[in-house]
């Protein structure tokens, strides 16, 4: 919305949630938060999920921006996505699930304003990093077993989590930690959920490489926030990031083992939709790629990642920002 703003947008926003931002950001939201002084002529934009993009706002050109993980819909998913005059999506992954005309590809962005290139660690320790709430979508179930396997035999590692999730309660969320506590005893740090994104810049300026072994991701921003800081990243080669994650810049896990229905109990119950599978072949290639950062580490030549920022000045808020101003003008 700042950036939206800086370049003449004239702004109304509409929390459908809970509305809570960065307080450092508060100021730029402040003059356009929940003001319906709005023309009804003019265009709308809905950010949400694919299952609920009715009503909108106004009678102008209605633009749904829907951003899933699965590669199927289920029937009240299908109905929503028909309801806008356009849909924007955020990867050409996702423009291919969705399969229908008037559907634009609008990648999002992160704040180049705060995560900016760092230089490694000098630590006598590798530190890798894992950001994105506890769930199976996003591998959390792989990732303490692989961890555990890479670095038996060594205690110079930390893995360094911040896995809170709203949405599980108290016995859900240490059902997680008890998972990882065991294993990696000693091996990793549990952070908080933080109150701003200077906060999470300096917890990603610690680590020497980000692992995100997820079956399935929309966007994946912590990923790319990652990449921006220069550090390193193991990612499954699949979904939403693979809109700017690639063998230049990333370590990347084939996901090889095809693909298996979406179900966790939790998030995915339908049965509709599904997403990569994480089998022994995935497995046995995450933990090389851990052993092969711990080892450019101690051999003093795990540079910062250049390949990686380079990728990431193509993905800033105000890039996309003109992109998204640009389709919704062509087409009101």
């Amino acid at each position: 919305m700042k950036e939206l703003k800086d370049i003449g947008c004239d702004l109304r926003y509409i929390p459908i949630s809970q509305n809570s931002p960065d307080e450092n950001l508060i100021k730029d939201l402040e003059p356009v938060l929940s003001r319906q002084d709005f023309h009804h002529n003019s265009p709308c934009l809905k950010i949400w999920h694919q299952h609920g993009l009715f009503p909108s706002y106004g009678k102008g050109p209605f633009f749904g921006f829907p951003i899933f993980e699965l590669d199927e819909f289920n029937e009240t998913e299908k109905f929503s996505l028909n309801y806008p005059d356009h849909l924007i999506v955020c990867s050409q992954w996702a423009k291919e699930i969705v399969n229908k005309n008037n559907t634009h590809v609008v990648p999002l962005g992160y704040n180049d304003a705060v995560f900016k290139p760092t230089s490694m660690p000098s630590m006598d320790l590798t530190v890798f990093g894992n950001f994105g709430k506890f769930e199976l979508r996003k591998g959390h179930d792989i990732l303490a077993d692989a961890f555990h396997k890479a670095f038996q035999n060594d205690k110079d590692v930390l893995l360094v989590m911040m896995p809170h999730n709203f949405f599980l309660d108290q016995k859900e969320t240490n059902e997680w930690t008890s998972k990882y506590l065991p294993l990696l005893d000693g091996k990793i740090q549990f952070v908080p959920r933080l109150k701003t994104q200077d906060m999470v810049y300096n917890i990603i300026g610690q680590i020497h490489c980000g692992v995100f072994p997820s079956r399935a991701e929309g966007w994946n921003l912590e990923a790319l926030e990652t990449l921006a800081c220069g550090k390193h990243l193991i990612i499954t080669n699949c979904t939403g990031h693979t809109e700017f994650c690639n063998s230049d810049n990333s370590l990347l896990i084939e996901m090889n083992s095809g693909k298996e229905i979406a179900f966790d109990n939790k998030f995915f119950k339908s049965g509709v939709g599904r997403w990569n599978s994480f089998g022994d072949d995935e497995f046995d290639q995450l933990v090389e790629h851990l052993r092969f950062i711990h080892k450019k580490r101690k051999e003093g030549s795990l540079a910062v990642n250049t390949a990686g920022i380079k990728t990431s000045l193509e993905f800033t808020w105000a890039k996309s920002s003109q992109k998204l101003f640009n389709v919704i003008k062509e087409n009101s």
